[in-house]
């Protein structure tokens, strides 16, 4: 019994010794949390800057996003590591699936069991047994005015910007029934007076789902070029009204002039690029939100192989 466990130990370990050699693991917890907006005067932006995410490592849509699609199919969907190694296809795979997500993301992402990361593997969830900020989100949380948004913790190699990926942070309720990501309502383009057309030979349905508009939304990109390096690039949503102008023009000259106040889903964002140092726990400060960041020295994972290798 002993040699069947030791052996496929020793195996990954020669396999991805060569590659690990340059690998640089660390552990990264984040808290994410909104202030109160009466105590500031941060002006509303006039325009929603959306935040591409698409090839950004995503750890929370595997907990969360069902593929009804495949599913009747009988087909598997993104694992949390095609996620993480791929997430420029899983979100390809969304774009054209059905996809079931639900309307409330919690504060709280983890693992439902402790996890670590092996050697060239992908970024890993972590449990909420592994994670630091207890405390910290503690006091946080009892200052009045302030509302708990994401926490969540993983393990991932550090790589040079150019070959590191961001990762995918998201959470809050989702607006996509009122509201598009560029922060206008969704348009309803029938009315009483559209008679509604139909073919009645076309017997297929479009699967495309709307999709979700997160309370807070983007990446947050670490990477290692001599120095630990973080760039932020989140959306804290915000419902508020707009005006807009409804004026209209022929031939040069103002026919009407009048603005409509509509509703409207703002945008805050938090943009911050920091050099940080490991092990620190580092604030990244703005008028609607906070961010606690913390990355730590961790035990590697072809160290972690070595030891339970020797335990056996």
């Amino acid at each position: 019994m002993l040699k069947k466990t030791l052996l496929p130990l020793m195996g990954l370990l020669s396999i991805t010794q060569a590659y690990a050699q340059d690998e640089r693991w660390f552990e990264v917890e984040v808290y994410l949390f909104e202030r109160d907006a009466g105590h500031n005067q941060e002006k509303s932006p006039d325009q929603v800057t959306l935040i591409n995410t698409r090839k950004a490592v995503d750890l929370i849509s595997p907990l969360f996003s069902t593929d009804i699609t495949g599913a009747s199919l009988g087909l598997k969907g993104c694992s949390s590591s095609d996620w993480a190694t791929n997430a420029d296809e899983c979100n390809q795979q969304l774009g054209s699936a059905q996809v079931n997500h639900t309307t409330q993301i919690p504060v709280n992402i983890a693992a439902a069991t402790e996890q670590y990361g092996i050697p060239g593997g992908a970024p890993v969830l972590l449990s909420s047994e592994q994670n630091q900020f207890k405390d910290i989100m503690s006091k946080i949380s009892r200052e009045p005015g302030n509302k708990s948004l994401l926490h969540m913790t993983w393990q991932q190699s550090m790589l040079p910007r150019h070959k590191a990926k961001p990762m995918r942070l998201y959470s809050g309720q989702d607006f996509s029934d009122r509201f598009e990501g560029n922060g206008q309502m969704v348009q309803s383009y029938q009315s009483e007076l559209t008679i509604p057309q139909f073919d009645f030979l076309d017997t297929s349905f479009d699967s495309k789902t709307q999709k979700p508009v997160w309370e807070l939304d983007g990446t947050l990109n670490i990477y290692l070029n001599h120095y630990l390096y973080v760039e932020a690039a989140l959306n804290l949503r915000e419902e508020g009204t707009k005006e807009i102008d409804t004026s209209s023009s022929y031939l040069n000259e103002t026919v009407e002039q009048s603005n409509k106040v509509t509703p409207f889903l703002y945008a805050f964002p938090l943009t911050q690029n920091r050099r940080v140092r490991s092990d620190e726990i580092h604030y990244f400060d703005h008028p609607k939100m906070g961010m606690i960041l913390q990355i730590r020295k961790m035990e590697q994972p072809t160290d972690r192989i070595k030891d339970i290798a020797n335990e056996l």
